[in-house]
């Protein structure tokens, strides 16, 4: 362990003292004095080499349940390096020494944020050059917790050397302290904002040069202006950035950067613990307020925009990021929904709640109202912008609002041959004045695009769009919806990898394999993302984690941080451990070299699903994944996924008007009838109005050949078929074709069905069919007649000796003839 580092954890005794003696607390243990004993004897134990004896001792400890703040202070006491030479030189004594730590450690976080403790350590900033260099360095360790305070020093001019040593910890905590100080440069007090300015300096982070090109550019006090400058030509000098920029292209990068929410702002979300900062300048301030770890990215972004937008109020760049950023916000909460109703162990945090997700949703209740409100310019603009930078999830959201024809304006918006042939000509000529063509003609065609992109779900979702719209006018790529919403709704499941290699190239490889084979593919560089991507949905159906995964994370010294995701192997324990993935197959992709290849797959053997030998062949790597699932349930929320894409491509395909389209419906015919046998009921209603629509359209006698497949489908499932399933099946079999041997026998039943929908829905098939023959219809009429004299007979039968026979003259009908058979004669 390092020196400064050992005399900071063992002066942070006197420290906690101080603090207890401070806050009035009484300094005595608070556990019966035997826990002391044991604790103490553990390490004379331990250091005389009688290890089992020592587990012994704080295992006894332990099971006295002292409070977290001894263990605190025994941790304290004894230092990292000896307990760490415990935990290393035996393993059951490493079992207690962690869960030890793990309780002085909850004693410590909930220390850190106690304002009386850090009120504490910034008096001692003042004191004795040792209580100055613990508290600094606990102070750092504190994090962004004790910003506020330190800010609030910054601008007291009576206490000049305070502000250094406040300048001194901001230092320390580096980047953490970053986006507090940027909220802080709101304040209306010049002496604050300078200060402020220069600890930013000092740290050197590039996401303050936003903020400071920002004052530089539009404040009024030259001094100001000179220090915001001064700042930000420091940190690009640091970052050897060439020029800052200019301020609104600045706060854009850093928007976008947190809309993509890469691994770095992973690392800013733990380490600024999912706090959001404002500056309340009444009080004079700083102010923080905690959110749910899922969307502190999204709201940092949303922070950004908005704080460009009051600068720069005409951009219109920023428009679509922040229609993007909202989708993000109201899907991820939804998906969080979704993912904790399947959870099978207890929360970690409140957030994860189900109570309080439910709360969110209904919160972000209206924001599909706010996104729509950006116009369908915008909306086209923020999907092309969500594909790029890989949120594919908010893309499909967005397009799922330009279902609304109003709102998408598809004649407009679609790269139709006429507007773009004028666009080129526009462009190659130079003329500005028909920009806005060229500008039209681009945003719509993100969707035509999506038709061939390697993700199922962004290709279903644009058909469905498309679909949905049915635009009057012909588009580039109209041909190959109808093939894609085909698909869609033959989709039986949404099958999820997660691929975990550090080499980006053979990511990408297997991402593009897999997909290519009909896999959603998740690939990520490391661990740490891996358990990620476990918090999201959908839920992942197989894990390929790269066998030579190693660390790659450092320490401030360059050395590199040992912690379980980072490797392989303890990378599968844990996976096997966690809830989330306990049952999910794993396999582990072996490198090329032959040697390292053997090593690996000894190691391995026995604790996954199997070996996947690189470089990644796909039909080997696909067939090792089918066989992994055959017996593997998939989970709920890809269950839910692939019957909700298959009911929304079958509900487009139905809504479709088959006399006024440009699509050809027939291409979805063989994919509609097999939806029929197995899907849920409301996917086959759709499938079977589709199969109706589909052929009344052109071509419509490409479909009415399926009408045996149809029936077919019925005869097996009727006794199973719910009414309003039922009467789906014979509106299709009235279109298709109603007088088949088997269509008939169907019919004549269903006329006489209990169900008095059913015998609507019968009766409307017959009508509604373009084509009966004369035949059929007699014989349809014919039971409907004979059922009713049936009726009619038995409800008004009376002994024949009793009925009076009157005269008949002429052509009068008599009453018997009004009751008699078929031919009109008595009984």
């Amino acid at each position: 362990m390092p020196k400064l580092l050992a005399t900071t954890l063992l002066s942070m005794s006197f420290v906690v003292g101080s603090f207890a003696a401070d806050a009035g607390v009484d300094t005595d243990f608070t556990v019966p004095e035997q826990v002391r004993e044991l604790l103490s004897e553990t390490v004379k134990e331990f250091r005389a080499g009688r290890s089992s004896e020592a587990t012994a001792r704080i295992r006894d400890a332990l099971k006295l349940n002292p409070d977290n703040k001894q263990l605190y202070e025994f941790y304290l006491a004894a230092g990292d390096a000896l307990l760490l030479k415990m935990s290393e030189y035996d393993k059951p004594l490493e079992k207690e020494i962690n869960e030890l730590l793990r309780r002085a450690r909850i004693y410590q976080k909930d220390l850190r944020t106690s304002p009386e403790y850090i009120g504490i350590l910034i008096s001692k900033l003042d004191k004795s050059e040792e209580e100055r260099l613990v508290a600094s360095n606990e102070l750092a360790a504190v994090g962004p917790l004790a910003v506020p305070y330190l800010v609030a020093l910054l601008g007291d001019n009576r206490q000049d050397d305070m502000r250094v040593y406040c300048r001194v910890v901001l230092n320390r905590m580096g980047y953490r302290a970053v986006i507090p100080l940027t909220m802080a440069l709101r304040s209306s007090d010049e002496r604050l904002v300078t200060s402020v300015m220069t600890s930013l300096a000092d740290i050197g982070d590039a996401r303050a040069l936003p903020f400071l090109q920002r004052i530089q550019e539009t404040s009024k006090a030259e001094t100001i202006k000179r220090v915001a400058g001064n700042a930000a030509n420091a940190i690009a000098s640091r970052n050897k950035i060439a020029s800052p920029g200019s301020a609104d292209q600045l706060f854009f990068q850093e928007a976008l950067r947190y809309f993509r929410g890469d691994d770095l702002v992973r690392d800013e979300m733990i380490a600024n613990e999912v706090l959001m900062w404002a500056w309340d300048d009444i009080g004079k301030r700083l102010q923080s307020v905690r959110v749910p770890r899922y969307a502190w990215n999204e709201l940092m972004a949303e922070s950004l925009i908005f704080d460009a937008l009051a600068s720069y109020p005409q951009s219109i760049a920023y428009h679509p990021l922040l229609a993007a950023t909202y989708a993000a916000e109201d899907l991820e909460a939804q998906r969080r929904v979704r993912i904790a109703k399947e959870r099978t162990t207890p929360i970690e945090n409140t957030d994860e709640s189900l109570d309080f997700l439910a709360a969110r949703v209904q919160t972000l209740g209206e924001m599909h109202l706010r996104v729509r409100m950006f116009g369908a310019e915008n909306i086209y603009n923020a999907i092309r912008l969500s594909i790029t930078s890989e949120r594919l999830e908010v893309a499909t959201y967005l397009m799922r609002l330009l279902e609304d024809r109003g709102l998408a304006n598809p004649d407009v918006y679609l790269p139709t041959g006429s507007l773009v042939e004028k666009a080129d000509k526009a462009e190659n000529a130079g003329d500005e004045s028909s920009a806005s063509v060229s500008g039209l003609t681009k945003a719509g065609s993100v969707l035509v695009a999506a038709l061939d992109h390697p993700d199922k779900m962004v290709r279903y979702q644009a058909a469905i769009t498309l679909a949905k719209l049915d635009p009057s006018v012909r588009f580039f790529g109209a041909e190959k919806v109808i093939p894609v919403l085909a698909d869609a709704a033959g989709e039986w499941g949404m099958r999820v990898v997660l691929v975990i290699d550090q080499e980006f190239r053979q990511r990408n490889v297997a991402r593009e394999q897999l997909q290519h084979k009909g896999y959603r593919v998740y690939a990520v560089q490391d661990g740490f993302e891996c358990m990620q991507r476990l918090e999201e949905t959908p839920m992942k159906d197989v894990i390929i984690i790269s066998g030579d995964l190693v660390p790659y994370l450092r320490d401030s010294t360059g050395a590199f941080i040992d912690v379980p995701e980072q490797k392989a192997l303890t990378l599968v324990e844990r996976l096997r451990k966690d809830w989330r993935s306990e049952k999910t197959p794993i396999f582990i992709s072996l490198p090329e070299d032959a040697a390292l290849s053997a090593k690996l797959q000894n190691l391995f053997e026995g604790k996954v699903n199997g070996f996947i030998q690189k470089p990644f062949n796909t039909q080997e790597m696909s067939d090792q994944i089918e066989v992994s699932l055959q017996k593997a349930d998939l989970p709920n929320a890809n269950r839910e996924d692939a019957d909700d894409v298959s009911l929304r491509a079958t509900q487009a395909l139905a809504g479709i008007d088959p006399l006024h389209t440009q699509y050809d419906l027939t291409q979805a015919g063989d994919s509609l009838v097999k939806a029929l046998p197995a899907r849920i009921d409301t996917v086959r209603i759709a499938a079977l109005h589709a199969l109706g629509n589909a052929a009344k359209g052109a071509n419509g006698e490409t479909i009415r050949k399926l009408v045996d497949k149809v029936t077919d489908a019925y005869g097996v499932n009727d006794a199973t078929l719910k009414p309003e399933l039922r009467g789906a099946f014979l509106y299709a079999i009235g279109q298709m074709n109603p007088t088949t041997d088997a269509a008939i026998s169907i019919l004549t039943l269903a006329l006489k069905h209990e169900d008095a929908t059913v015998r609507s829905e019968a009766a409307r098939a017959v009508g509604h069919a373009p084509m009966i023959d004369p035949s059929v219809l007699y014989r349809f009429q014919l039971q409907q007649r004979l059922e009713l004299q049936k009726q009619a007979v038995t409800a008004v039968a009376v002994p024949a000796a009793t009925v009076p026979v009157p005269a008949v003259s002429g052509d009068a009908a008599t009453p018997a003839s009004a009751g008699g058979d078929a031919t009109g004669a008595n009984p």
